[in-house]
């Protein structure tokens, strides 16, 4: 098939003149740009398939494809930044609502409890996210500090969970609580994901 502006000449194949060089210059970056973005696509689909909630971890970090690329380190870092934000929003959220007048004693002192335990799997967070964007030293070293960074969420996994689990134990059937415990879910699902992601990594 000809390309725009390449005059094809039977026997010599396409002949370029001055106008077609662009043309063919943009339809090989086009194709190229194509083939990479298939390709971290694949990667970040493969990747997720070895976590526990692969289409939740397709689908928060499908965006940032052209940034992870096939990068393991990448992908662990930027899966942590997602489950972060998400854990400080719904912290916040928590906080709020634990401000209305509308709560028994029960329900305000399990919200008070899921306020400190998301606070502490939020610190937990931080510090494995910082941990892992300053990796360095010998591979034992390195390899000392993934230990750190996993035990860390790790710590944060069972501060979720311990918030979730204190709702679903009592039984409270208001609305709000079950939409509290629903978001807590949510980022218990991402932080075990992102753990998922970092026992990948080759250290």
């Amino acid at each position: 098939m000809a390309l725009p502006n390449c005059v094809e000449v039977e026997g010599f194949g396409t002949v370029f003149d001055k106008d077609c060089a662009p043309d063919l210059l943009f339809s090989l970056n086009a194709a190229a740009t194509k083939n990479s973005s298939e390709t971290y696509t694949n990667y970040l689909k493969k990747a997720c398939n070895s976590t526990l909630y692969p289409q939740l971890c397709f689908e928060s970090l499908s965006s940032y494809t052209s940034t992870i690329k096939t990068n393991g380190l990448k992908l662990s870092t930027k899966a942590l930044t997602v489950t972060l934000k998400a854990a400080s929003n719904t912290s916040k959220l928590v906080t709020s609502l634990s401000k209305g007048g509308n709560l028994s004693m029960t329900e305000a002192g399990i919200i008070k409890d899921c306020i400190d335990e998301m606070g502490d799997s939020i610190d937990m967070l931080k510090q494995s996210l910082k941990a892992l964007g300053s990796l360095n030293g010998s591979d034992d070293h390195i390899q000392f500090q993934i230990s750190n960074i996993k035990t860390w969420m790790s710590a944060a996994l069972t501060d979720e969970t311990t918030c979730t689990d204190g709702i679903a134990e009592r039984k409270i059937s208001d609305e709000v609580m079950r939409n509290i415990r629903k978001t807590i879910v949510n980022i218990a699902m991402l932080t075990s994901n992102a753990l998922a992601l970092l026992n990948k990594l080759p250290y």
